[in-house]
């Protein structure tokens, strides 16, 4: 990894999104959207206002969560020399769509796509075997997960306040829902990218986001400190042991 100011130049430089990457989040992020936001249009029968308000506070969630997640991805490629894109998965979104509608909205997944990574020529050089490497690229997509379980933990900051907040509560539901959604290894998501860049981190991975969301999800004030503080040990020893340079 880059020094800060290296990788500040390079995020200054190099971090945008294309429009193709532009259009691919623009439907991703409204059929998620529609899918988290399925069964809130009213609880006896059907009402717009409610529904309407549902939908915009369930949007800004996903947008939020959406693109600080493809942010940290972003930002760790650059940090190791890679351009990251972020390839919308069709396909994903349509079997997300069908779910919800054949379950009624209680089958919500997030199968968005996953990101595509460029080797940057001049940002590798010096770097160890300086070609492409695979647990690079695993890491990468591990951030994705990584970005979902930050997301999480700080909803349920909010949650812990106002226990009764449906922006909230629906925020730490779909985050913990996309982390693990992005698990499936399949080759359009990232957890088939964390596999082959290591099976351990795989499995990290999984063992993280789970017990995650065992322990925000007790809502308990016991379950939140422990979340906070296993992230908090986890993040220094992260940093300590990936602060190559």
């Amino acid at each position: 990894m880059v020094s800060r100011r290296e990788l500040r130049a390079r995020v200054q430089d190099f971090f945008t999104f294309s429009r193709q990457e532009i259009t691919g989040l623009v439907f991703a992020i409204l059929i998620t959207t529609f899918i988290f936001s399925f069964r809130d249009w009213g609880e006896e029968q059907f009402e717009a206002a409610i529904g309407l308000q549902h939908f915009v506070l369930v949007l800004l969630i996903v947008l939020v969560s959406v693109l600080f997640r493809i942010s940290c991805q972003k930002i760790y490629g650059l940090a190791e020399g890679y351009n990251a894109e972020f390839k919308v998965w069709w396909a994903g979104l349509a079997i997300a769509l069908v779910l919800a509608f054949i379950s009624n909205g209680r089958l919500s997944v997030v199968f968005i796509g996953t990101m595509s990574v460029a080797f940057m020529v001049k940002q590798r050089l010096g770097e160890f075997r300086y070609g492409f490497s695979y647990w690079n690229n695993g890491v990468i997509a591990y951030w994705g997960i990584l970005g979902s379980v930050i997301m999480a933990i700080l909803f349920a900051l909010g949650l812990y306040f106002l226990p009764q907040s449906y922006f909230f509560y629906k925020g730490l539901i779909f985050n913990l829902i996309m982390a693990l959604s992005s698990l499936v290894p399949l080759p359009q998501l990232d957890g088939l990218q964390v596999f082959f860049g290591s099976r351990a981190l795989y499995f990290i991975a999984l063992g993280l986001v789970l017990l995650t969301g065992v322990l925000l999800l007790s809502r308990t004030a016991l379950g939140l400190v422990l979340a906070v503080f296993v992230g908090v040990v986890y993040g220094v020893i992260y940093y300590l042991i990936g602060s190559e340079k």
